[in-house]
């Protein structure tokens, strides 16, 4: 195992504990203080047999965020992971589900009968991502796109892999509202590559610094002279901005930006002006992701909300929506995801836009409450084309 700073610093408070989304509904679930801390010292004296349900971890680190001693709790839980003995069916799964770009590169993989995946231990109930119609049409964008002189400041956007194979609308809002700004862009990496994130939070830590170091060195081959990395999803955000430093050695000079703090810092109060004369009377929610809360809480994006709507937006009360990446599409998960998503419905008021900036927690939540779940991006272009139109 790495040695990590603070790891052997629990000072069992269990304020991890009652952080953690899990333990709340999953009576079996240990908690990340036995899996991560105590676990940890039990291995260093020589341990190393995993313990049972460590895999039930979504790694959504809200456990980090809850720990007054900064112990890398989540992590530590990775490397647990790490030990843990799987069949060669469930292995097979989880080695492919932690390679989001292989499906990113052929989506139209996801129309196979859910029947089929059932003995790889596949979800047959968690709804999967489709293709949009337009998709196809657009995938060549990613690979052909590369960077061109161009009289506005240019910055990349770093296309995830589920905004690659399946919402290459996402990405062309953003690129849309980016250019109101004033900035051309260009898509990050040229190929498709992953950060490391699904790997990471499976405990396979060889594979995902390998992943890491691919992505890495396709994006500083081309990012020169970027004014940013605009990053569309809050997890792939923190690993290129907090674990590929942390955990690889690997940071790039160009600074890393999420779109919604992107947003916020370069926008005239004439373009927020422009948005709420194109705004209706929805209700807009607002869901931070888990990595979104532990980087930043649940302040970016519904303080973009506020200033881009003429009706107050609403937090969605929730903590972890339950799709955690990969999570919810493994079958022995299914009952867990399905319990800490359907609380959204519990906690809106009135039916309404949720807007969240995640492609899996999207579909996930879109299912679960019948809500229109859209990316910020795309709520955003949706004002200006309905403000164009009124003009």
């Amino acid at each position: 195992m790495k040695r990590f700073e603070y790891e052997d610093a629990c000072i069992k408070c269990s304020l991890c504990v009652t952080a953690c989304p899990v333990y709340r509904v999953d009576p079996q679930f240990p908690g990340p203080k036995a899996l991560g801390p105590d676990w940890y010292r039990r291995h260093q004296a020589g341990e190393v047999t995993a313990m049972e349900h460590v895999s039930d971890c979504t790694f959504c680190q809200l456990c980090e965020n809850a720990c007054p001693v900064d112990v890398p709790i989540a992590h530590l839980i990775a490397e647990h992971k790490h030990f843990a003995s799987e069949s060669p069916r469930l292995a097979l799964r989880d080695y492919l589900l932690t390679h989001p770009q292989w499906l990113a590169m052929a989506p139209s993989l996801v129309k196979v009968p859910k029947q089929l995946g059932i003995p790889l231990g596949i979800s047959a109930s968690t709804q999967w991502p489709v293709p949009s119609p337009i998709q196809r049409a657009n995938r060549h964008r990613y690979r052909l796109r590369r960077q061109q002189a161009s009289p506005m400041p240019q910055v990349g956007i770093f296309v995830d892999c589920f905004t690659r194979g399946f919402d290459s609308e996402t990405f062309a809002a953003a690129s849309a509202v980016l250019r109101e700004l004033g900035y051309a862009t260009v898509a990050l990496p040229v190929t498709s590559h992953c950060c490391g994130a699904a790997a990471y939070a499976s405990g396979l830590l060889r594979e995902a610094e390998r992943s890491a170091r691919r992505t890495y060195r396709a994006i500083r081959r081309v990012s020169a002279g970027l004014e940013a990395v605009v990053t569309l999803n809050a997890t792939c955000d923190d690993t290129l901005r907090v674990e590929w430093p942390r955990y690889f050695g690997l940071e790039l000079v160009t600074p890393i930006v999420p779109f919604v703090d992107f947003v916020l810092d370069k926008a005239s109060p004439g373009f927020f002006e422009q948005l709420r004369r194109g705004s209706g009377d929805e209700v807009v929610y607002t869901h931070a992701t888990c990595r979104s809360k532990v980087a930043r809480g649940e302040g970016s994006l519904f303080a973009l909300m506020e200033r881009a709507s003429d009706r107050a937006p609403e937090i969605l009360a929730i903590s972890c929506c339950g799709a955690a990446g990969s999570y919810a599409f493994k079958a022995e998960h299914t009952k867990v995801a399905r319990a800490l998503g359907g609380h959204a419905t519990e906690v809106m008021g009135a039916p309404g836009v949720i807007l969240t900036d995640s492609g899996t927690c999207a579909i996930h939540l879109q299912e679960l409450t019948g809500s229109e779940t859209l990316h910020p991006a795309r709520w955003l272009q949706a004002q200006l084309q309905r403000q164009a139109v009124k003009q």
